[in-house]
């Protein structure tokens, strides 16, 4: 009566157990799997180191045949100096109940309304207006260190320009037409910060000669995103393809780099100079194997599933 029940327990062990199992609580198939991801994680390094390779050397090769100017800017600290045996100085002036700027260079003069008015009693001149106003002394700066930049304006070596610029927080008209005919706004500062597309930029040149050359006034730039919608509106629409407005700031001009220090905020991306345009099939190859490469990890060291056996 004992033999056969041994028998049959025997019979339920043996019956019981799987052999593929190992002895985490995995079977081969999974450890199979576990290779092919592993397969995927190696094949996505290679795939990643391939495209990333070209894609920097897309981005040098852009950047070199660039050959785009890198200006420099230091701002003039004293409201008195010299400037090519001329002298210059930027005073504050009330006219007719109205503040301005004056600036005197050798015989010439200049009166810069002021667009933002101070909101605090500050120090200096410079502090007060420099929301709206810089100084700017500035040189192409490529291929130099900041330290080499700088010991070259002090001797002479750079030929450095001097600039004046301002910012009219409502200088410009709408590049766009207008959305809601109901919105009107006052004048006011916090309405004027957030407006960049009514910002006007204007540029005065002391030049070695004596002179003060007044550059054309430039509006801030357009986003690349609110170009690409209006240029994509028109497409749907069968109309004419936007483009640019021709008194913009463009990048990598000395205008642009000014304005930069007058704006609370840096602009918008404009797209149609980015190293990433010239990219190609590199980028998109790279971000997959970049996701491709933890996605196969991450699979691959995940722990394995343990069953219950069956009661």
């Amino acid at each position: 009566m004992t033999t056969p029940q041994m028998a049959t327990g025997t019979m339920r062990t043996t019956m019981g157990t799987d052999p593929n199992q190992d002895r985490t609580g995995g079977s081969a198939p999974r450890k199979r799997g576990r290779w092919v991801f592993w397969i995927l994680a190696i094949f996505s390094v290679v795939a990643l180191g391939v495209s990333g390779l070209s894609l920097a050397k897309r981005i040098g090769s852009f950047n070199a045949d660039r050959d785009a100017p890198m200006f420099a800017y230091i701002q003039v600290a004293t409201t008195e100096f010299d400037f090519y045996d001329h002298h210059a100085s930027v005073s504050e002036a009330t006219i007719d109940d109205r503040d301005y700027i004056r600036v005197s260079y050798d015989d010439e003069e200049l009166l810069l309304p002021v667009e933002i008015p101070p909101v605090q009693p500050l120090p200096t001149l410079y502090e007060r207006h420099k929301d709206w106003m810089a100084v700017l002394l500035f040189a192409d700066r490529a291929d130099m260190s900041m330290e080499s930049f700088m010991n070259g304006v002090e001797t002479g070596a750079i030929d450095a320009r001097i600039v004046i610029a301002t910012r009219s927080p409502f200088g410009a008209e709408p590049p766009k037409e207008k959305k809601f005919d109901s919105i009107e706004h006052d004048k006011d500062r916090m309405w004027g910060e957030s407006r960049r597309d009514l910002w006007l930029f204007s540029f005065y040149e002391l030049m070695r000669d004596g002179t003060i050359t007044v550059h054309q006034p430039l509006r801030f730039p357009e986003s690349g995103a609110s170009l690409l919608r209006r240029q994509n509106y028109a497409k749907l629409r069968g109309e004419e393809i936007p483009e640019r407005e021709a008194g913009e700031l463009r990048e990598y001009t000395w205008q642009y780099g000014a304005a930069l220090k007058l704006s609370p905020r840096p602009p918008a991306i404009t797209m149609e100079n980015q190293a990433l345009r010239s990219a190609g099939w590199t980028l998109p190859v790279a971000a997959a194997s970049f996701l491709l490469f933890f996605v196969s990890v991450f699979f691959a060291l995940a722990p394995a599933r343990t069953t219950q056996p069956a009661s």
